[in-house]
């Protein structure tokens, strides 16, 4: 997401104190099939739509529920607009063909069933910044992220956050973050806006996957033009909500100059099991570019215990491109995708891969679902 207004409660999460050896990840899929992704079609809801009382729009995760055939789709409003909330909505997709309907809306409760108040104007109550959303496979619930906030002045701080909630929305726990997401006056730990926007759950639901969007400060600076960068993903064991791993993400350089604040990261994650996943990177200049890759942490260094990636050597995560959506032919317009998911399996035997963009509630930008068949899973 890119930065807007400020706003809920300050969330001060104590450090997970781990010395976590350097060591590389098993490799639980050493020769798996490469993906391939046939593309069926795309579809946009009305710009400022509303429903259910609620504008539709900063749409920046979705997570398929194979209980209910939904799937629930988070919103980045920061209780700006309306309160912080999710969307459930039935989708279905062939060739030429994608369908989407919105079923319900929730808001996103507090552990008391209040909904997140917007940031205060004297940054005392810093409002969640929604980006991903995970189902559990093995209960009923989800987890969803948010980015927190950095401002220095006036001072802001809110540490990024992975939450549970129960089916309806209601928060049940904050999980303890790995330790070097904390937010800091001094540039050490996150940038702001660009912290834990992928999240996912594997498909056996033992593994919760939070994947950071860019850099941490100590680790480099954001891609350009002439370099890439690594960011961080942290494999969370899901009977204890614990980090357990976390591992360097390579990601690629920025694909043309653009004004400040151009950049490349992670937008989403889609886990697969074991170590593989889907991974968008999301570049923008002054337009958007979207790559979907293949990537596997297998054999990669864990850096879980590591304050910063270049104080000792390490092996990033392995990844493959598997489709940019610059080249895919018949997609009428590529905005600001931030959400990916698995999908049921088609009658082809293919899975069914969806992204959703956001629009950042512009009129310029669209909320758009592209839906892909995929081969390889």
């Amino acid at each position: 997401m890119r930065p807007r207004a400020l706003l809920a409660p300050l969330v001060v999460l104590t450090a997970v104190v781990l010395a976590a050896p350097a060591v590389a990840a098993p490799d639980r899929h050493p020769s798996p099939k490469p993906i391939a992704l046939q593309y069926l079609g795309e579809t946009e809801l009305a710009n400022g739509l509303q429903f259910a009382g609620t504008t539709v729009g900063g749409l920046s995760g979705i997570s398929w529920d194979a209980r209910t055939g939904r799937y629930l789709i988070i919103s980045d409003d920061r209780s700006a607009i309306d309160p912080a909330r999710f969307y459930s909505a039935a989708i279905s997709a062939k060739p030429g063909s994608v369908s989407v309907r919105l079923t319900a809306t929730h808001p996103l409760l507090q552990p008391d069933g209040t909904a997140f108040p917007p940031t205060s104007a004297d940054g005392a109550v810093v409002a969640p910044d929604p980006e991903g959303i995970a189902v559990d496979p093995r209960h009923t619930g989800f987890a969803w992220s948010s980015e927190g906030e950095r401002v220095v002045s006036p001072l802001t701080l809110g540490d990024p956050a992975v939450r549970l909630a129960t089916a309806s929305g209601r928060a049940t726990r904050v999980l303890p973050l790995a330790p070097q997401l904390h937010m800091n006056v001094a540039e050490v730990g996150p940038r702001r806006n660009q912290t834990l926007e992928g999240l996912s759950y594997t498909p056996d639901g033992t593994q919760l996957w939070a994947a950071m969007e860019d850099p941490l400060y100590q680790d480099g600076v954001d891609p350009d033009p002439a370099s890439g960068a690594r960011t961080r993903i942290t494999d969370i064991d899901a009977a204890t909500g614990l980090p357990v791993a976390q591992y360097a993400y390579p990601l690629s350089k920025l694909f043309e100059a653009g004004p400040a604040g151009s950049t490349n990261g992670v937008s989403d994650i889609a886990a697969l099991g074991g170590s593989r996943f889907l991974v968008i990177e999301r570049a923008f200049t002054t337009r958007s570019k979207i790559r979907i890759f293949e990537a596997d942490a297998a054999r990669a260094t864990d850096v879980l215990g590591r304050d910063a990636l270049g104080s000792a050597p390490v092996t990033s995560m392995r990844k493959r491109l598997v489709v940019d959506l610059d080249d895919v032919e018949g997609l009428p317009r590529i905005d600001n995708v931030e959400g990916i998911t698995l999908g049921p399996r088609l009658p082809n035997g293919k899975r069914l891969i969806v992204l959703v963009s956001d629009d950042n509630f512009s009129a310029t930008q669209v909320t758009q679902f592209i839906a892909f068949a995929a081969s390889g899973l």
